[in-house]
């Protein structure tokens, strides 16, 4: 089996018209439908900002909500399914509203449409903190030309960023990230260890990254035997640790307990309403 490249998650949603009410926490005009996967070559899940109109697509429940209340996948708890269904949504702000309000907007929508009901809750976690090491950064700025952005993915944060890849080679798994946050990079890397990465170091802007480890977990990885693109087995050959790899850019990776937001989904239906 030959394993193509992969490029890390970002979805988007498509939503049937549906009126919503006139006010700057709600969108004026939302459509949603399910994505079909036929119709696209696309693996990430996609966000895109303009002209009053937001889109997202591949989008999946849980990231809807993730979204919507400005959290991680693993600080929500529900039923397995929310990863399953994956829908395309597009909607217009109302006027006067600001792209900061989006997530609010997205609140009032799984709420109305998709019958959303949670609860929260604070709990004791073991994390990994990811932290600035005792000499120093040592990142490299992103160059990022606004008017030649590319495809776009959503952000931990719930906005738009370049998209970010990775690959499962011999010699490890490779990450490239042109553009990204440190929230961003914690958030991929949370995908191949045993306990979350949590950004730490308190650093704005984002930042070139080319990494290559041997992840701590593969559950979110081809299985054992998969071939890398040049018909080798992928890890079968020895490589540094995720600890010692981002060791490169003056960052650090401490074994932590810290308090962590956690949302529980109480109700939410499948399908959403008509529009």
């Amino acid at each position: 089996m030959k394993l193509p490249f992969v490029c890390a998650c970002c979805v988007s949603l498509g939503l049937a018209l549906a009126q919503q009410p006139a006010d700057k926490t709600a969108f004026e005009v939302a459509s949603i439908k399910l994505f079909d996967p036929d119709s696209s070559r696309q693996m990430w899940t996609g966000m895109s900002v303009d002209a009053g109109m937001v889109r997202y697509t591949n989008i999946s429940l849980r990231q809807c909500i993730r979204t919507a209340y400005r959290l991680r996948d693993f600080q929500i708890e529900g039923p397995e399914w929310m990863n399953d269904a994956r829908f395309e949504i597009t909607a217009k702000l109302a006027a006067g509203a600001q792209q900061s309000q989006i997530p609010e907007m997205l609140q009032a929508l799984l709420a109305d449409r998709f019958k959303l009901s949670l609860r929260r809750d604070r709990r004791e976690q073991s994390v990994y903190a990811l932290v600035v090491g005792k000499d120093g950064s040592k990142l490299k700025r992103a160059e990022v030309k606004a008017d030649n952005q590319g495809p776009t993915s959503l952000g931990p944060d719930g906005k738009p960023r370049p998209l970010m890849g990775y690959q499962a080679l011999p010699a490890g798994l490779r990450i490239d990230a042109p553009a990204a946050s440190l929230g961003s990079l914690a958030d991929l890397l949370s995908r191949f260890t045993e306990r979350p990465v949590v950004d730490m170091t308190a650093l704005d802007g984002q930042y070139e990254f080319l990494l290559t480890f041997t992840p701590e977990s593969t559950r979110n990885l081809p299985p054992a035997g998969t071939l890398a693109p040049d018909g080798r087995e992928i890890f079968s050959e020895p490589t540094i640790s995720m600890f010692k790899a981002v060791e490169q850019y003056g960052l650090k990776l401490e074994r932590r307990k810290a308090p962590i937001e956690m949302l529980t989904v109480t109700h939410l239906e499948r399908t959403p309403t008509e529009n």
